[in-house]
């Protein structure tokens, strides 16, 4: 990671949005800007960024934990546990009147206090600045996204390899999350396993319940890999398709498809998500297609750009998003089908190598 350039160009975008301080505390937005991926807790940590200079506050003995690189590019000013951190935030920024923008996932009671200490300041979210800038995954990230998905398709293929019929929701769950751990991907909590008529519920979590004959079972699952995130989801039969399964695949398919042939710079990320519901709503079922289209995916599972009804914004090139159009039917089953894409210069290209054909499993 080379930290100078992403400070510079955090400072460019701070210049462009008028901002005259970016405060940051532990989050993946720290993440992004140096490295460093310590833990939020009660004692602050923060990443202070103006465009004559930039510090580290942090605890005395915490300064062991910086990365060499950190501490020969920004200065440190440590504090004692019986010293005030928010007094010496509030000193090296100065007690003058100043457009901060807050790190969005920033505790308030921390918010709170650096207020307190400067009561001339206009404040701003995080997100202004730093939005823009992870929405764009330079080649660095875009390898790491790459082989999150290489690496989550085969623990994908040895979980299905094993079989589902006889198996509960958690024990596939529980199988495929070993497996993606041992691809060498950090999960935080289980790949979601609906099957039969719980898939109708978009996010149902795995449970005790036994995997059977005839099933469709919905299997949305993924993992990090340096930091940055898969998210894929496939839809499999046990043994024979359930009644209707083959032609709702077929639209979802076609939902999805059609999304990613559309996907480009410049596209507005409404118009990429009603492409797909088009599909879904002229065969008749729109009413079950019940959530956006996609969300960005970097180093949150869940990031912007979101592919959303309502979201003008266009798509530029560098940004990587979840195609996932799904349709859900209460009392029967659920199909959705979710590649992750990545906007080139001219055209998207899907970093998802699983196909699309229907997955009938044992």
């Amino acid at each position: 990671m080379n930290i100078k350039k992403r400070i510079e160009d955090v400072r460019k975008v701070m210049g462009e949005r008028q901002v005259d301080c970016l405060i940051l505390a532990p989050s993946t937005d720290l993440y992004y800007v140096t490295g460093f991926c310590g833990l939020a807790m009660e004692r602050p940590i923060f990443l202070i960024v103006r465009q004559e200079d930039a510090c580290f506050i942090l605890p005395r003995f915490e300064a062991d934990n910086l990365q060499k690189e950190i501490k020969e590019q920004i200065p440190c000013i440590l504090w004692q546990e019986t010293e005030d951190p928010y007094e010496k935030a509030a000193a090296c920024i100065g007690n003058k009147k100043l457009r901060i923008a807050a790190g969005d996932t920033m505790p308030n009671v921390m918010a709170y206090r650096l207020a307190r200490k400067m009561e001339q300041v206009t404040w701003r979210l995080g997100q202004e600045v730093m939005e823009e800038l992870r929405a764009t995954k330079d080649a660095t990230e875009l390898e790491a996204l790459t082989a999150a998905q290489q690496k989550s398709e085969t623990a994908l293929s040895r979980t299905l390899k094993q079989g589902l019929a006889g198996y509960t929701e958690r024990e596939v769950a529980l199988r495929l999350k070993g497996h993606l751990e041992e691809e060498g991907l950090v999960c935080q909590g289980m790949p979601l396993v609906a099957s039969g008529q719980y898939g109708a519920m978009p996010h149902h979590q795995a449970e005790d319940i036994k995997i059977c004959p005839k099933d469709a079972v919905i299997i949305d699952f993924g993992g990090s890999y340096e930091g940055y995130y898969s998210d894929i989801t496939r839809t499999a039969a046990v043994g024979k398709p359930p009644e209707g399964f083959e032609e709702v695949y077929e639209i979802v398919r076609a939902a999805n498809e059609t999304a990613f042939k559309k996907a480009k710079p410049g596209v507005p990320c409404e118009s990429l998500d009603e492409s797909a519901r088009e599909i879904i709503r002229e065969a008749g079922y729109g009413q079950f297609f019940t959530h956006r289209l996609g969300h960005g995916i970097g180093l949150d599972i869940h990031e912007p750009p979101y592919i959303v009804a309502g979201n003008r914004s266009v798509l530029q090139e560098g940004n990587v998003f979840s195609n996932e159009p799904g349709i859900y039917l209460p009392g029967r089953f659920g199909v959705r089908l979710e590649d992750d894409l990545y906007v080139g210069p001219e055209e998207a290209r899907c970093l998802t190598g699983l196909g699309h054909e229907i997955l009938i499993v044992d």
